[in-house]
């Protein structure tokens, strides 16, 4: 188990996770047992944190979690793998599903994989396994982990790679494409966890991968930052679907950092957001695009309501000639909500033939939800074509009394035209997953 052996009785423990010395991300990487490159790693982020101003949106939040307690967190999970399996309900995984042949499916809690199911997998050659494990038994991670997720990259990289623990790694070899989606669960079981899982995906030419992923906690925390990574690399004639389903109980902060990079020709990538509660939200998704042909999607659906305060930063980036990809955001805000969306697609030079399109759409329930968009495009190649497109509006009245006269009441009507707002991104999920967010937004809408 990853942590085993730290003491929470040591000097400093108590010290927030945004006020750790060198010597502390030194000793803490040795206690894992990880190789030297891993720590090499951690020191890069340490330094450029150090270097780099703070920024109140991150560091702030971090701030309040001690570094007491992230142990805590490694040493000792307290929720029960069935607990956590059950838990798992509500982002529309059933435990049924776990027992099929054709399935792989992992649970993290509290930056900890204490489970997972690989069975038909291993007969393909496909690696389903923790992180913790991977850096040290596999040489092919050393290549490609925190390569895309650079240090470097930003302060919330940075603070990722310095404290990331736990989550899979998949390795799919050539021609590898898998009939069935591979699950994993992370759960928040304690108050104050800053979780940091690490989810890395390797496809080699040819492959396909469908990996759902559910950020959940079993009762509502009173505090909690969620700080999980992914990053994915796609080789020729690949395909990657990630399904990224966020729904929170409590004061959870959410801020994730993923990032795809698609090194292969005629190659495919596809991040989807679902997102529901949370106290905030702070993303930005990232594909770089460097196969000639290849294709790629970063696409949220979200339902903000309360007081929840919502940040999206998607970019995508065409590399290669004929490369093309699409940003699509549809949110629908209400009571006192508000989301702040600046997604970007960029084109550089020698990106000959790129195509890129982006769509904003939010739909606003109650006078109070705001919502502001700024999409943005930037283009180096005069041979790319790049366009946007953004709505902001209200259900209509007429639409609402059309309804009611068919007996309908307003909060049933609401509901049809939210889940028919959700359906262009919904319809395209697995049909389990599908039932699972629409039930979701059901029940949010209805006030259940």
């Amino acid at each position: 188990m990853a942590g085993r052996g730290l003491s929470v009785k040591e000097a400093g423990m108590d010290k927030p996770l945004t006020d750790l010395s060198r010597d502390d991300i030194v000793e803490f990487s040795r206690k894992r047992g990880e190789p030297e490159w891993v720590m090499r790693r951690r020191l890069e982020a340490y330094e450029y944190l150090k270097s780099s101003p703070r920024e109140p949106l991150i560091d702030g939040l971090l701030e309040k979690v001690t570094y007491r307690v992230f142990i805590e967190g490694l040493e000792n999970p307290i929720l029960s793998v069935s607990e956590a399996v059950e838990a798992a309900r509500r982002l529309g995984v059933r435990p049924e599903e776990i027992e099929i042949i054709y399935s792989g499916f992992s649970v993290d809690i509290d930056n900890v994989m204490v489970k997972t199911t690989l069975k038909y997998l291993k007969s393909r050659g496909v690696v389903f396994t923790s992180m913790d494990d991977a850096v040290k038994r596999y040489p092919l991670v050393k290549d490609y982990a925190f390569r895309g997720l650079n240090p470097t990259l930003n302060r919330k990289t940075a603070y990722h790679v310095m404290l990331w623990s736990g989550g899979p790694f998949i390795y799919l070899p050539r021609g590898v494409r898998l009939p069935q989606p591979l699950q994993g669960v992370f759960i928040i079981g304690r108050e104050g966890l800053g979780q940091t899982e690490h989810t890395l995906i390797v496809l080699e030419n040819g492959a396909e991968l469908h990996w759902i992923e559910g950020c959940t906690t079993p009762i509502a925390l009173r505090y909690a930052v969620h700080l999980g990574g992914l990053e994915a690399f796609v080789m020729s004639g690949a395909k990657l679907y990630v399904t990224s389903i966020n729904n929170w109980l409590g004061e959870v902060h959410h801020m994730p950092v993923k990032r795809v990079i698609v090194r292969g020709k005629q190659a495919y990538a596809e991040l989807t957001s679902v997102a529901f509660r949370s106290t905030t939200s702070n993303t930005a998704p990232r594909i770089d695009v460097y196969g000639e042909g290849s294709k790629a999607t970063i696409q949220n659906i979200g339902l903000y309501q309360g007081e929840q305060r919502v940040r999206g930063s998607p970019l995508l980036t065409l590399h290669a000639p004929r490369a093309s990809g699409q940003v699509l955001n549809r949110t629908v805000v209400k009571d006192e909500a508000f989301e702040e969306f600046y997604g970007r697609i960029r084109a550089v030079k020698g990106a000959v033939g790129a195509v890129g399109y982006m769509s904003c759409n939010t739909l606003m329930l109650g006078e109070r939800a705001r919502s502001i968009t700024v999409p943005a495009v930037e283009s180096e190649e005069k041979n790319a074509e790049l366009s946007h497109e953004a709505s902001v509006g209200r259900i209509s009245y007429n639409k609402l009394y059309y309804m009611a006269l068919m007996g309908f009441s307003e909060e049933e009507a609401t509901w049809m035209v939210v889940n028919g707002f959700f359906n262009p991104v919904v319809h395209k999920l697995p049909l389990d997953v599908q039932v699972e967010v629409r039930k979701i937004v059901e029940l949010a809408l209805l006030g259940h």
